[in-house]
C-alpha cells in the first residue's frame, strides 16, 4: 500500500504540466461559471469518482449526425456502415423537451461531422435558449462559408476544433480528404468573423498528438494560439476498433486488457441521431453489434429515467468501487 507522502508526490509531479495549461482551463471555467453553471457541476465534471453519482446528467452529448466529411487513420468512424444517418426534426424536438424535462445545464454537440447536418444553425440556436453552456466539437473543414457566421451567431458558448499535430504533411496524412489550406483559412474566417460581431464565443482547439508529434507539442500549441483562445492537446490512443496501431499510444490498461478508471459513466449521457442513449459513447460507437449496449431512448423515456436506470448506476457503482465482475463491458476500453 502507498503512503500518503508517496501519493503526494505522485500528485505533485503533475503540477508542472497543470500550471503550464492553467490559462487554458481558466479561459474555459470562467466561462462556464459566468454562464451559471453551479460549482458543483463543474466539480462533478473533473472529479466524478469521488462525488456521489449526479441526480442528472452534468453534460450532455448530442450527435447531430454520424456522417464525417474525413477518414481519419486512427479513428473508427471510417468504419461505421452506411448510409449514415441524420437527426429528423420529431427526434430532435423530443430531445428539446427532454432537456428542459431535467434541468439539463450543459450540452455538446460532436459526432460524426455535426456541421454536415443542414439544420446544424437552428439545431444549435434551439439548444442554446435552453441550456446554460453549448459546445460543439468539428473538425472545421467547411467548404460552406456561411457555417462561421451560424456558428457565431447560434449562441454557441465555444467551438472545439480538433486538428493533427505536424503541420500540414501530418494533418494530412492522418485525414483522408481534409485540407491543411482550407483549414487554416477557416480559422482566419473565423477570428475575423468574430471580431466582426464582436462575439464571446471560445475558440478552443484539441491538438491531436501522436508518440511521433510528441516533440512538437509545444511549437503547434504557440502556432496555433495566433487563431484561437486556447490549446490542450490528446494523445491519440489506440483504438479497439481499429486495426490501425502504427503510431498512437497504448494505455497499460489496454495492453494488459484489464479495466481504466473510467470517468465518462460518470459524468456524460450521450444521445444518437434516433434518440437511442447508450450505456457511454464507446458503447454506443462500437463496430460489433454483440459490443453495443443501450440503456434506453428519450423517444420513450426521460433523461433522468434513463440516467438514473438500474444498468447506469450499477457500472458507476463497480467503476467506483472496482468490482470486476459488475464492469465486463469496460475491460480494454480505451476511452477512459
Amino acid at each position: 500500500m502507498k503512503s500518503g507522502s508517496d501519493n503526494i508526490l505522485k500528485r505533485l509531479r503533475h503540477l508542472p504540466r497543470i500550471l503550464q495549461f492553467f490559462r487554458n482551463y481558466r479561459i474555459v471555467n470562467q466561462r462556464v461559471l459566468a454562464s451559471g453553471i453551479p460549482l458543483r457541476e463543474l466539480i462533478v465534471l473533473k472529479y466524478p469518482r469521488r462525488l456521489p453519482d449526479a441526480a442528472k446528467p452534468p453534460a450532455l452529448t448530442v450527435e447531430f449526425t454520424d456522417a464525417c466529411d474525413l477518414a481519419c487513420r486512427y479513428c473508427n468512424n471510417p468504419l461505421f456502415p452506411y448510409p449514415r444517418t441524420f437527426m429528423e426534426a420529431d427526434v430532435f424536438e423530443k430531445l428539446c423537451r427532454r432537456i428542459e424535462e431535467a434541468d439539463i445545464n450543459r450540452v455538446r454537440v460532436g459526432g460524426g461531422e455535426p456541421t454536415l447536418h443542414t439544420d446544424t444553425g437552428k439545431y444549435l440556436k434551439a439548444l442554446s435558449a435552453r441550456v446554460k453552456f453549448l459546445s460543439i466539437v468539428t473538425n472545421a473543414q467547411w467548404k460552406r462559408k456561411t457555417i462561421v457566421n451560424e456558428l457565431l451567431t447560434s449562441g454557441v458558448d465555444m467551438i472545439e476544433i480538433s486538428i493533427d499535430a505536424g503541420g500540414a504533411e501530418y494533418y494530412e496524412s492522418s485525414r483522408e480528404n481534409a485540407s491543411y489550406a482550407l483549414l487554416l483559412e477557416n480559422l482566419k474566417q473565423l477570428r475575423l468573423e468574430r471580431k466582426r460581431l464582436r462575439s464571446k464565443t471560445i475558440v478552443k482547439v484539441r491538438l491531436m498528438v501522436r508518440p511521433s508529434t510528441l516533440h512538437l507539442e509545444k511549437d503547434e500549441i504557440t502556432f496555433l494560439r495566433h487563431y484561437v483562445d486556447c490549446v490542450l492537446p490528446q494523445y491519440i490512443m489506440k483504438h479497439p476498433d481499429s486495426d490501425y496501431d502504427e503510431d498512437v499510444f497504448f494505455p497499460e490498461h489496454v495492453v494488459k486488457h484489464e479495466y481504466p478508471m473510467c470517468t465518462i459513466i460518470f459524468k456524460d449521457m450521450q444521445v444518437l441521431m434516433d434518440g437511442s442513449v447508450p450505456l457511454c459513447q464507446p458503447k454506443g460507437s462500437a463496430l460489433g453489434e454483440d459490443e453495443k449496449i443501450f440503456v434506453g431512448n428519450i423517444m420513450e423515456q426521460s433523461i433522468l429515467d434513463i440516467w438514473n436506470g438500474e444498468l447506469p448506476k450499477k457500472v458507476r457503482n463497480a467503476q467506483r468501487h472496482r468490482i470486476a465482475k459488475d464492469m465486463k463491458c469496460c475491460q480494454g476500453c480505451n476511452s477512459a
